[in-house]
């Protein structure tokens, strides 16, 4: 008796260990994967069943009712899901151009609830425990945050301009930005009376590298800075919320670049500036090199030699407490193209996607 009950708990803290179970102080490494509720289910079958076999342990992906056979399929063959949830979600407000740019400032956190809790609970009662919850996407840039206008004055807000109740376009940025942290609040209520994801991290929106602060952005387009993004949200309170900052930075293809270049490149643009040392770790959300040759097989030799340099600059990140997770962008294109950021190229995934997916 004493062995079958030692067996049945120990079935039973095993299986607490969905795919989304890390070891303490490991990276989470994973792979974006683009939303597959556009395709069949046998095809998400096939999807799922080459990211299992070649030992993807974490997706990132958008959360919603199209993609929840895809994520469930998944999380049933060890894979876990960084769940995107958009803030936007069960809004009845409309954007500005386009699906994704919804005004912030407009959104109700009551639509919001009634649209997020029972995809939640329909997927709890599928057995899935997401990797995280991550609140939106860049909402940093006017892609994906319609209180920023397009092109605007094209710079590059910061702290000081957020705080500034004078500034010509910073004021409906910073409103936006504070009832974001209204819905974040809701998404953690749920979470926290939720049966299995109540433990699943909440991060921040992944926030773009759209620059320092200054008179003018990389394309011409008002955006903020993403230091002074997380600056002005822990600010308001944002720290009460969330167990992580999502960022996004794509680094330099040059096989060429040095492990310290790359060090002192992240540091110049303040990427984990604002991540731990008391602060929430960050979780980099995206980060990619491009390798646009269309021949197959694909020659990424060079591809490889950056990715192997550039995650060794991550890991001094890592041990400083500083990154808790690294998804590479991206895994394939939007079903049935390619993207020349994609690893998994030509039927198979390439040795440069092998080694940006292996444990850091």
């Amino acid at each position: 008796m004493q062995q079958l009950r030692t067996l049945l708990i120990a079935c039973i803290v095993l299986g607490t260990l969905g795919a989304d179970a890390a070891e303490p102080d490991k990276v989470i490494v994973g792979v974006n994967v683009y939303d597959e509720g556009t395709i069949t289910q046998p095809q998400q079958d096939a999807e799922v069943d080459r990211l299992a076999g070649y030992g993807v342990k974490t997706i990132r992906t958008g959360f919603s009712a199209k993609s929840a056979y895809f994520m469930t399929r998944a999380y049933q063959h060890g894979t876990g899901t960084v769940a995107v949830v958009y803030p936007s979600g069960g809004s009845t407000a409309k954007p500005k151009t386009r699906w994704s740019d919804y005004p912030l400032s407009q959104l109700d956190s009551r639509e919001f609830a009634a649209w997020f809790k029972p995809l939640l609970d329909s997927m709890e009662v599928s057995g899935v425990r997401l990797t995280a919850f991550e609140l939106g996407n860049e909402i940093n840039t006017s892609g994906y945050n319609g209180d920023i206008p397009s092109p605007g004055s094209g710079r590059v807000l910061g702290l000081a301009d957020l705080n500034n109740p004078k500034d010509p376009e910073a004021p409906v940025i910073a409103m936006g930005l504070r009832n974001y942290l209204k819905i974040m609040a809701v998404l953690k209520d749920l979470r926290d009376h939720s049966k299995l994801n109540r433990t699943t991290p909440i991060i921040l929106s992944g926030v773009a590298d759209w620059g320092l602060s200054g008179p003018k952005a990389w394309d011409g387009k008002l955006g903020v800075s993403l230091p002074d993004t997380i600056a002005f949200l822990r600010q308001n309170g944002m720290d009460k919320l969330v167990d992580g900052y999502a960022v996004h930075v794509y680094p330099t293809g040059d096989p060429r670049a040095t492990v310290a270049a790359r060090v002192a490149e992240l540091d110049r643009k303040r990427i984990f500036s604002q991540c731990g040392g008391g602060a929430k770790p960050c979780w980099l959300a995206e980060w990619g090199i491009s390798n646009a040759s269309p021949s197959c097989p694909i020659d990424d030799a060079k591809r490889r030699q950056a990715i192997e340099a550039e995650r060794n600059a991550l890991a001094q990140f890592a041990q400083q407490k500083k990154l808790a997770a690294a998804i590479y962008y991206t895994w394939d294109g939007v079903p049935p193209g390619s993207d020349p950021m994609g690893v998994f190229r030509c039927g198979v995934l390439t040795d440069a996607g092998k080694l940006a997916l292996s444990p850091m």
